[in-house]
């Protein structure tokens, strides 16, 4: 009889250390755990399962979160409630902002002497609590009536205390070009609309020619970029053209074509190193294209490329793969008669991949060029511009 209601006892006994063992699992040893200084940037992106340092028995996929009261758009403290195992979770989340403000549009800047400067064009701030941010600059140290490199700082703080400082090069430099020619039998060998497959070919042929030639780039075709640092390895110069070359977009503004030609410029640095200063319009500066998309707009570019400190420049003779001549004979013939006893010739050829006859033609227009007793130059800040009448 003793021994059977021992029996009991202990039945008893274990049933409640059971029940109690249940009891606290559920309802009270927690079973979800958090880390700590929970936080979140404001306007950012809200991750419930981050905050979750350990799920025991199971794993975040079992956890439910429920961020109703969560404004992550104000800065504050706030509850988020987590179900796992039908137990609620209550914790507290804290909407911070710690994040800087961002400039853009602080690339170096290269200006002509006497250029009076905007410093606040093409520059963007913005921060992560999309509130208004205004910034500073300070330009004391500059002097565009000198030559020299000079450093310009930004600054811009949010409201809530961050602060951000920029520096910006600004390299003041003489006029680049001359709208004076030499009078010398002189041929500036330049191709626009490349790199492609054929670049690599007419590099070949001015190789045994001892030539050197100007390539206007853009950056249609940039599965060849590498013959961009080929060429300037090899003594030719390397140009900005376009990024595009859609005339739709360059010329839509005055703020389009410097967006488009800060892209090619910033896709030949890297490359070379370095944005070149020299360039061609999409066109010519005669183009009348453009006044389709924007009235005027080469009036105002043709000035201002120069005063940002490029230069640009046109040509005088053709071959006239440009204009529909597709045959060997016919782009020899149109070359000869372009030339026509000139003296200094900024001679304009195009490297695209389908001016395949342009490479063909190419040694037989370099045997006239040097049977009449030209040199080949490249383009430098000393050339002449030849700039064209613009006509929008």
């Amino acid at each position: 009889m003793k021994n059977r209601k021992k029996l009991v006892i202990t039945l008893i006994g274990v049933i409640v250390l059971g029940i109690g063992l249940f009891v606290y699992q559920t309802f009270i040893k927690k079973q979800l755990h958090f880390k700590e200084n929970l936080t979140v940037e404001i306007n950012g992106k809200f991750n419930p399962n981050s905050y979750i340092s350990e799920v025991e028995h199971g794993s975040v996929k079992d956890v439910a979160c429920q961020s109703k009261n969560l404004n992550i758009k104000k800065l504050g403290k706030y509850e988020v409630t987590y179900t796992y195992k039908n137990r609620e979770y209550t914790t507290t989340i804290q909407v911070v902002d710690t994040t800087k403000p961002v400039f853009k549009g602080l690339d170096d800047l290269t200006v002509s002497l006497n250029t009076t400067l905007d410093l606040k064009a093409g520059v963007e701030v913005s921060d992560n609590s999309l509130e208004e941010i205004k910034y500073k600059i300070d330009d004391k140290k500059i002097d565009t009536s000198k030559e020299g490199t000079y450093e310009v700082t930004y600054s811009a703080k949010d409201s809530s205390g961050n602060k951000t400082i920029a520096k910006r090069k600004i390299e003041v430099i003489k006029k680049i070009g001359s709208e004076q020619q030499s009078n010398e039998k002189v041929v500036y060998l330049t191709f626009d609309d490349g790199p492609s497959e054929n670049t690599k070919k007419i590099m070949d042929i001015l190789a045994k020619y001892d030539a050197k030639a100007t390539f206007f780039v853009t950056g249609r075709n940039q599965d060849y970029n590498y013959l961009i640092k080929d060429a300037y390895n090899a003594g030719h110069t390397i140009a900005l053209h376009t990024y595009s070359h859609e005339y739709s977009t360059v010329y839509a503004s005055v703020d389009a074509y410097f967006d488009d030609l800060n892209k090619v410029g910033q896709m030949v640095k890297k490359e070379i190193g370095f944005v070149p200063h020299y360039i061609r319009f999409p066109g010519g500066s005669s183009n009348t294209v453009s006044r389709r998309y924007c009235q005027g707009i080469m009036s105002t570019l043709t000035k201002e490329v120069v005063e940002k400190g490029y230069q640009y420049y046109d040509w005088t003779c053709i071959n006239g793969d440009g204009e529909g001549i597709k045959t060997i004979k016919g782009l020899k013939k149109k070359a000869i008669e372009e030339v026509n006893g000139q003296e200094d010739i900024m001679f304009l050829m195009h490297d695209s991949a389908n001016q395949g006859n342009t490479v063909k033609a190419l040694p037989a227009i370099l045997d006239y060029l040097i049977k009449k007793g030209y040199q080949f130059e490249v383009v430098d800040q000393y050339s002449p511009t030849f700039h064209h009448t613009v006509q929008n």
